[in-house]
Formats: C-alpha cells, sequence, structure tokens
C-alpha cells in the first residue's frame, strides 16, 4: 500500500513536469447518486486517488452518496463502481502522452443513516474530510505527499472499532477525534506536521497508538480527560507541561478520577511532541 501511494506521487509529479508540446485537455465530468433504500445495510466505501482535491463531506437525508469527479479523459479513467453494498471510486490508469497534465477533482457526500466502512488512500492532493456525525465502524485513511484536514465536528453514533491513519510526508490536522466513538486509533507519520485534537463528545475511552518519524507532533486533549502518555525514543523533543512523570509513564493529575481516559502509546524518533490542553470552553 505505501509503494501505491509513493507511485501515486510521483506519477503525479511526473504528469505536471513533463515537457511535452501543450494540447487542449479533454475535461469530463462524471456524477453518480443514489438514494438509501435501507438503512441497516452497511456501505463499504474504497477511495483510491493519485492526484488533485478530494473532498467528502456529508449528505441529505434519504441520501446513499454521491460521487463527482472530474478528470483528464486522456490521462485518467474514472471509477465509480457500486454492487452488492461496496462503493469503489478512483481514478485509475495514469498516462502520460507528452503533455501537461493537470490533476482533477473527486468529491462524495455520504447519508448519515447507515453504518460506513470507509477506506481512503490517495497521492499528491489535497484534501478535506468532513466526516461529522456519519456513522463511522471502521475507518482507513492513507496519504502520500499531502495536506489533509479529517474533521469529526459532531458525535458518531456509532461504536468505531478501529481508526488508523497512515500519514506520509504531509500536513495533517485531525479535529474532533473525540466525536470518533473509537476505542483504538492507529496512527504512523513520516515527515511533516500533524495535529491531533482530542476534542468532542467523549462516549468511551480512547487507546491512541502513535508512531512518528521526522516532524512535529502536536496532541490537543481536552482538561476533563484523564491522560497517561507512555513514549519510546530518546531523541524526541517532548513537551510533558500538565503531566507527572511517575515510574516510565507520565500522567495528567485527574487520571484517576477522570470520567474518561486517553492511554497515549509514542514511538518516535526526531522531532517534536507537545501536548495542548483545552479546556471546556474551547472544545
Amino acid at each position: 500500500m505505501r509503494s501505491k501511494l509513493v507511485g501515486y506521487a510521483v506519477a503525479a509529479a511526473a504528469l505536471l513536469a513533463w515537457p511535452g508540446p501543450a494540447r487542449a485537455q479533454d475535461w469530463r465530468s462524471i456524477t453518480q447518486m443514489r438514494q438509501l433504500t435501507s438503512d441497516h445495510e452497511p456501505l463499504r466505501v474504497n477511495i483510491q486517488y493519485g492526484a488533485g482535491t478530494l473532498e467528502v463531506s456529508p449528505g441529505s437525508a434519504g441520501l446513499l452518496y454521491r460521487a463527482s469527479l472530474r478528470y483528464d479523459a486522456d490521462a485518467f479513467r474514472p471509477e465509480i463502481d457500486f454492487h452488492d453494498g461496496v462503493l469503489n471510486l478512483g481514478l485509475d490508469d495514469v498516462r502520460v502522452r507528452g503533455r501537461n497534465v493537470k490533476a482533477g477533482e473527486m468529491k462524495l457526500q455520504l447519508g448519515n443513516q447507515m453504518p460506513l466502512d470507509l477506506h481512503i488512500e490517495f497521492g499528491a492532493a489535497r484534501a478535506d474530510l468532513d466526516l461529522s456525525g456519519l456513522r463511522v465502524q471502521r475507518f482507513h485513511l492513507a496519504t502520500g505527499a499531502s495536506e489533509t484536514l479529517l474533521k469529526f465536528s459532531k458525535p458518531n453514533p456509532e461504536i468505531c472499532e478501529l481508526v488508523e491513519l497512515q500519514i506520509g510526508a504531509a500536513k495533517f490536522q485531525a479535529i474532533g477525534l473525540g466525536n470518533v466513538n473509537a476505542r483504538v486509533l492507529d496512527f504512523s507519520g513520516g515527515v511533516g506536521e500533524v495535529t491531533l485534537d482530542f476534542t468532542g463528545a467523549w462516549q468511551q475511552d480512547l487507546e491512541a497508538r502513535l508512531k512518528m518519524g521526522l516532524g512535529s507532533l502536536t496532541l490537543r486533549v481536552p482538561r476533563d480527560v484523564g491522560m497517561q502518555v507512555r513514549k519510546d525514543g530518546i531523541l524526541v523533543g517532548f513537551d510533558s507541561q500538565g503531566l507527572i512523570k511517575r515510574g516510565d509513564v507520565y500522567q495528567s493529575e485527574n487520571w484517576g478520577s477522570a470520567e474518561r481516559k486517553l492511554t497515549v502509546e509514542i514511538d518516535a524518533a526526531f522531532g517534536s511532541i507537545r501536548v495542548v490542553w483545552i479546556d471546556a470552553d474551547q472544545n
């Protein structure tokens, strides 16, 4: 998967830099939508996207999905396929034909009445992923060289078994992770600037397993959430303000009494890790 994302980024760079003669591009758009027939059946969504802009957002009542792609038909082949509860979206078969090629865009709206299993992979893209209020049971996100904003501004009505974030050379922000209603969050980051914001309406305790390479990691945590940090990586700068070291772990003062708890395992090499405490009126 990681090699695929690298391939996406390399292909995108080659397309943008190709020195061939300028020709008019054959831009096309395609849209497909379906209405919800049963709110009991889960929807599996698979997105594979090489380069461009990507938007995912909540849709209107009664909607299963609405997908739109804008692409250069001489360089990309679109895919919008729905079958047996599985939606596959992407731009396949990148073909360089001796000219400059600009990346396209993908927009997807999802209904909030059915359970969702989301798998999103993209390379060199600018992504705005708003999953606020969606019924997310599992979420997998993998990026290459990208700038990504992930938002959960409303609580998830479903229990989310796993959130898996694999971030490449990127600027990445995840806002409202306290609304995800997740048991486990697995994060791995390469090089970049990462913010994980755990504000929201916490419904259960969360275990966050974080792996970082080069770059900076900021953890924004509500003050009423008990936090425990265990870190591996002696070369990492760790700002532990607001945490008390007890043995080989760091704990917030309210660790023993907090109604909800965030347990963080950090495996990092170089860079910096900072904890920012958020008051209730900022939540």
